[in-house]
């Protein structure tokens, strides 16, 4: 695979994330003046690289745009925890009640094969973002989650998917140290670094031929010319696919979104290096991800150099930056959780803490569909935080659609259409409903 080095010497304006500490690519030029194109692709994330991309496997002479507010890979693509896990809707024993058993079957192993897409993907354009095989547990901190996990799990094996229920003596081989973790069940998952995954996928897209730009962000639609206006520019394309996931309701012109779409904020910790003894006492040789079952739940990983990532604390943000002092409050409560996940550790102090902005449902389906009679038109986002193997596989099933090869599968993009919500109620209950989520998650330590 190619080795993405960094460079030190180069320019030190570009910002540093846990996943891309020294900047690994050029940025490429905003847009300053007026284009035309084949295709238009708004946002440089998950889902708009692997349209861009995918679209020039299928149709390799579209003259293909894509525009990004910032830099690609510093986004929420790029700042997530990189757990690539098959994930799509609400809980199981939800969906098999309602849309069904069987939609629920199509759903789950959809995921299962956007999450073998991703690795291909990865493979295929050699892109080194330490791709691996750990899996992924879910975990129960309360009796009353353990029940669920015992639900959860018949409801897959009745189903046929091998999601194991983990008792006592698998969890203490694992984590001896998690005496407070009830039970586990076990997906299938690989762990990866979101910020290379990405800055590999936009090297790609320019190899393929594809328009970057990149800090060039796209303030109005005009829904009657179907014209993009970016500051003094106006970008005239004959589709358009709208990728922006949790800010998709910023567009003037697509304000609709706001009531769908809702963005929130994950925050996101790191720990120090643990020491030797530390690593031996938890044990998690296997490395796999960790989350668990409460409505506010934590998710966690360990990284190569021996430090922890914890995160969570979710926020109701629908405006472009959030609050730096939710930052300095979201830094302890945190890393206040991960007694919690494994005692002897203690509430450590966060090295660093950051968010990333989700595009959020009330279903908890995402949302991908055409916006317009001609199919002109596409947005798609509304990923739940569960956007990695997602978001690629809906890239490609949005370019075979649009190349005309084939129809969107009727499983999962014909899932139950996202209820709405007054931007006004939204402001208020919001807020209000995931404070009381966090109230009901919580357990005294």
């Amino acid at each position: 695979m190619a080795s993405f080095m960094p460079n030190p010497a180069r320019r030190t304006d570009t910002p540093s994330t846990l996943w891309l500490p020294f900047p690994l690519d050029e940025p490429t030029c905003a847009v300053g003046a007026d284009l035309t194109c084949d295709v238009a692709i708004v946002g440089g994330g998950l889902t708009g690289l692997s349209t861009a991309l995918h679209l020039k496997a299928v149709e390799p002479r579209l003259d293909v745009v894509l525009l990004d507010a910032g830099r690609i890979g510093y986004g929420a693509s790029g700042l997530n925890s990189g757990q690539c896990a098959p994930r799509i809707g609400p809980a199981i024993e939800r969906q098999v009640k309602s849309p069904g058993p069987d939609f629920a079957h199509a759903a789950y192993a959809y995921s299962l094969e956007a999450m073998a897409l991703t690795t291909s993907l990865a493979n295929r354009c050699e892109i080194d973002c330490e791709l691996h095989d750990a899996g992924q547990w879910q975990v129960a901190l309360r009796d009353a989650d353990a029940l669920t996990l015992e639900k959860r799990a018949t409801i897959y094996r009745a189903l046929g998917f091998d999601v194991p229920l983990l008792g006592a003596d698998a969890l203490r081989a694992s984590l001896p140290d998690s005496q407070r973790i009830r039970n586990a069940i076990a997906f299938p998952a690989r762990l990866l670094n979101p910020g290379r995954l990405c800055i590999g996928l936009k090297r790609a897209a320019l190899e393929r031929g594809v328009r970057i730009f990149e800090h060039t962000r796209v303030s109005r639609f005009a829904r009657d010319t179907g014209a993009l206006h970016v500051r003094n520019s106006m970008i005239n394309a004959t589709r358009i696919v709208f990728a922006t996931d949790g800010g998709i309701g910023s567009i003037d012109g697509l304000d609709a979104f706001r009531r769908t779409v809702l963005p929130v904020a994950a925050f996101a910790a790191v720990t120090r290096p643990l020491s030797s003894d530390e690593r031996r006492v938890i044990g998690w040789h296997q490395g796999q991800g960790l989350y668990d079952t409460r409505p506010m739940f934590n998710f966690l990983r360990p990284l190569a150099d021996g430090r922890l990532l914890i995160g969570g604390g979710y926020r109701y943000a629908p405006g472009e930056k959030v609050d730096l002092d939710l930052h300095e409050r979201s830094a302890p409560d945190l890393t206040g959780q991960l007694p919690l996940f494994f005692p002897s550790l203690g509430a450590m102090t966060a090295g660093s803490v950051w968010h990333g902005r989700l595009g959020c449902t009330l279903n908890e389906w995402p949302v991908v569909r055409a916006l317009d009679a001609e199919r002109r038109y596409w947005h798609a986002g509304g990923w739940n935080g569960h956007g990695v193997a997602l978001a690629v596989a809906a890239g490609r099933d949005l370019a075979h659609a649009m190349a005309g090869q084939v129809a969107m599968p009727a499983v999962p993009w014909t899932s139950p259409r996202a209820p709405g919500l007054p931007l006004a109620l939204a402001r208020t209950v919001l807020p209000l409903y995931l404070g009381w989520l966090r109230h009901s998650s919580q357990i005294t330590i």
